[in-house]
């Protein structure tokens, strides 16, 4: 890191270190406040069914029950825009809340459940996208009219064509595979993951009079906040949203409906009342990763060149989405159209809806599933024209000044392309370095050779690379100067686990001239803190964690501008190093504390501007936000019992500069984890006909652990450092990169063991 940073790219102690390890951090089920209730939700047995009657009294009349809801006593409104009601008079999926009950204790409200009578009606469900795909196929969702996505009057999604088809091309594909040497082409199913947080979700919410305050377990305070305003038809300032201790979001953190029922129960009651997931309650009402059919075609020059490829993508919706599209739409950019320098390109996805729990946000949001095939058929490729993996990567992989957009545009347009910036030359360094690091050269012996066999044990060596969106989003942040000179920064986004109120605190204090224990970071309180979409896309560090930046320059500002009269200097004349702002050049300083005191309030203001004044200077095209990665697994096969043993990985990575890097390495530490775990154990199983989750809870689902990583010293984390254009001093987001590299590496090692290419998505044996 560049010897002018006296704070920033340093691995200083996290700064809710202290209180999470002695036990002092208040998350969501440590909540206690006088006279709270205890939610459990009542669920369906049936994929798809209508409630014929329902009958509540029993429950009603237990003591200590305060509160049942039914579909009849809720709004009947769609929370966060989806195709469902809060409570609906049909379900769409096994484990969709029928009814919910508020009672002095959890045992309370549990026996109150087996009280509820219920006369369903079943319907036709349809379990397998496939099935739904057919003619006359029963309806996920009757009212609907087709299971074919195509938006609501909620969601409208421009660039959906009527026969629900979403496209997105470059080129000429038919010229580009005329002029190919050979054709590739295959089909890939990816497997559906559950997004295991440390912690189920939770709410607590509790009325005083109009305003109600809800403490939520989420990593999208704002998108909850405008939703629950919505739903219970009150203004954003009634509602006060705290999610200062969120844990591990993946993309999963969101309570969708649970928070606005455990609202509607507070009120009802006039009590708190706390609503928290059990594990197995979370399997089933949680959202899953995405799964795509794939089908990929890929044209190529005896050189390497890549002539054209075309994708075609069939995501499983399952019943419903809070993100509709939006992963396909990332695909099609991403890893469809931009990540290698092919010169045609053509991708179209269609979603299905089925009558299964619905898919949503997990880490790498869209880009793993898509990668996972076309790095695949990327080796194939390099097989086929007797070229070595690495070189062909490193020759073709995308660089400073291609193309490129935001995901947002493939959905709603306009199609305008930009490019990369000069941060991605990094991609190339990182493959190589990435080689050099798993002694590539040396351990390669070349196709359908593995590294080393000993019996039924095999050794194979696999690379893939990947890339995912850093988005830079609008977002607002305050930094506050205190009279003694410290700071407060605040910011809507969210701490999850990941370091978020640490980087924003290093921002400030290096922005400042302060130091680091001088900053105090207050996040995600609405009552407080202003305007950021949350902790997603990994937006973090490019978005919220810039606007603290931003902030912070902006009370920079207005204290050398209070400064330079008392120090008889032009405001560009000063600086502010060590507690103080100085005459550059000189001893001449005054504390930034004594400008605090007798200023009474200096407050910075940081608002990022849109993501379309970030222009390149030489081409005069819009820079749109992207990091890369590279993986290099190192496998052994037992070919007599078909267990896959992952020895070894390298993964390289770009992060723009690291603000961290101890909490960057913890980040490729989470994404590697959690993409092995993807293909090798952590199987996500569901009844072929009742829709059924099979394995909810965490003794049959094989989540990814330590046992099943290499050792600590086994694996190799790299870092390539090329500051960005919008970031914070040039730094980004980048910890969904090294989900989307892994998956397939670990498949192509796999082939180099055993020269046999697995086509399913699971690899289990």
């Amino acid at each position: 890191m560049a010897k002018e940073f006296a704070v920033f790219g340093k691995s200083v102690p996290r700064k809710d270190a202290v209180e999470k390890v002695k036990g002092e951090a208040k998350y969501i089920p440590d909540i206690q406040l006088p006279r709270m209730l205890h939610v459990r939700f009542l669920r369906s047995p049936y994929a798809h069914a209508r409630i014929k009657s329902i009958d509540t009294s029993g429950a009603e009349s237990l003591p200590g029950v305060k509160c049942v809801l039914t579909c009849k006593n809720v709004p009947k409104v769609h929370p966060q825009r989806k195709l469902g009601f809060l409570l609906d008079e049909v379900v769409h999926y096994p484990g969709e809340e029928v009814a919910a009950v508020a009672a002095l204790t959890l045992e309370i409200a549990e026996e109150a459940l087996k009280l509820i009578e219920v006369e369903y009606e079943v319907l036709p469900a349809v379990i397998d996208y496939k099935d739904a795909m057919k003619s006359g196929a029963p309806l996920s969702h009757q009212d609907y009219g087709t299971n074919v996505y195509r938006g609501t009057p909620l969601v409208k999604i421009p660039r959906i064509d009527e026969d629900g088809w979403l496209r997105l091309e470059y080129g000429d594909v038919d010229k580009g595979f005329a002029e190919a040497d050979c054709v590739l082409e295959g089909n890939y199913v990816t497997p559906m993951q559950y997004p295991c947080s440390p912690m189920p979700r939770g709410v607590v919410c509790e009325w005083m009079g109009d305003k109600l305050t809800c403490w939520a377990d989420t990593q999208l305070p704002l998108f909850l906040w405008r939703d629950m305003a919505n739903s219970l038809k009150i203004p954003l300032s009634n509602i006060r949203i705290i999610a200062n201790y969120a844990v591990g979001g993946y993309g999963g953190k969101t309570p969708e409906k649970t928070a606005t029922l455990t609202a509607i129960m507070a009120k009802k009651t006039g009590r708190p009342v706390r609503a928290v997931f059990s594990r197995t309650e979370d399997f089933i009402g949680t959202h899953h990763r995405i799964s795509y059919d794939n089908y990929n075609k890929i044209g190529v020059k005896k050189d390497g060149t890549i002539t054209a490829i075309y994708s075609r993508i069939i995501a499983n919706f399952g019943s419903d989405t809070l993100v509709p599209c939006i992963c396909q739409g990332t695909a099609l950019i991403g890893a469809c159209n931009m990540y290698y320098e092919w010169q045609n390109s053509k991708a179209e996805t269609q979603g299905i809806l089925t009558n299964i729990l619905g898919y949503g946000a997990m880490n790498g949001f869209g880009d793993p599933e898509a990668l996972y095939s076309i790095e695949r058929l990327i080796d194939e490729a390099a097989e086929k024209i007797g070229m070595d993996p690495v070189e062909f990567r490193y020759k073709h992989c995308m660089r400073y000044g291609d193309k490129a957009m935001e995901y947002e545009q493939v959905l709603y347009g306009p199609i305008k392309w930009g490019i990369v910036g000069p941060d991605l030359d990094s991609f190339p360094e990182i493959i190589q370095k990435c080689a050099e690091a798993a002694q590539w050269r040396k351990r390669w012996k070349g196709w359908r050779t593995p590294v080393s066999i000993d019996g039924s044990r095999r050794r194979g060596i696999g690379i893939a690379i990947g890339m995912h969106h850093t988005s830079f989003w609008s977002a607002s942040a305050i930094v506050k100067m205190n009279q003694d000179g410290t700071a407060s920064a605040l910011s809507g986004a969210v701490e999850i686990g990941q370091g978020y109120a640490t980087i924003i605190s290093q921002i400030v204090a290096e922005t400042l001239g302060i130091k680091y224990e001088d900053v105090n970071p207050i996040t995600a309180d609405t009552a407080v803190t202003p305007a950021a979409i949350g902790n997603v896309a990994s937006s973090g560090t490019s978005s919220p964690a810039n606007a603290v930046k931003l902030a912070a320059e902006d009370a920079k500002r207005q204290l050398f501008a209070l400064a330079a009269p008392r120090l008889g200097a032009t405001v560009d004349e000063l600086e502010a190093m060590n507690g103080s702002i100085y005459v550059k050049g000189t001893d001449k300083s005054i504390p930034i504390a004594d400008i605090c005191f007798t200023s009474w309030q200096i407050t910075g203001v940081g608002n990022n501007p849109r993501y379309d004044t970030i222009i390149d200077e030489k081409s005069g095209k819009v820079i749109h936000a992207y990091a890369a990665a590279a993986a290099i697994a190192e496998v052994e096969v037992d070919t007599e019992t078909g267990k896959v043993e992952v020895l070894k990985i390298t993964s390289g990575h770009d992060c723009g500069r690291a603000i961290n890097p101890v909490m960057v390495e913890n980040q490729i530490d989470l994404g590697l984890a959690m993409a092995n775990g993807w293909v090798r154990t952590e199987e996500y199983l569901i009844d072929p006909k009742t829709g059924i989750m099979l394995n909810p809870n965490l003794l049959d689902y094989k989540l990814i652990t330590f046992l099943d990583t290499p050792r600590s010293g086994d694996i190799k984390r790299i870092v390539v450092e090329k500051p960005c254009a919008w970031g914070p001093f040039g730094a980004k987001g980048f910890s969904e990169t090294a989900m989307s590299a892994l998956g397939p590496a670990i498949v192509n090692a796999v082939y180099n063991a055993t020269g046999v290419r697995i086509y399913d998505g699971f690899l289990s044996p």
